[in-house]
């Protein structure tokens, strides 16, 4: 798989938790009526939201991103042919 498939497969499913995600939870949660710093940075709403999804992506694709080295095929090993002499290093 090229490099470009490659982030494609770890971006695009990682980009639909994320918005699974940004619904599920400010349909629960207001974040102007709770504390989560935002007062401090002065930040709307819609800033609070749009954080929020970039932090909810940057979790989804350091999932995937897992999933996909862990999946990774591994490298080829060479069989030991049990005739063959063994050989030292010379000096």
């Amino acid at each position: 798989m090229n490099a470009m498939r490659l982030v494609a497969a770890i971006l695009w499913p990682s980009f639909l938790v994320a918005c699974g995600m940004e619904v599920l939870v400010f349909a629960l949660v207001d974040p102007i009526n709770t504390f989560c710093g935002a007062d401090a940075l002065h930040m709307t709403r819609q800033g609070i939201y749009t954080g929020a999804f970039f932090v909810f992506w940057l979790m989804a694709a350091a999932s995937s991103a897992c999933t996909v080295l862990l999946t990774a095929p591994p490298a080829p090993v060479q069989p030991v042919q049990p005739d063959a002499p063994m050989r030292t290093p010379s000096p």
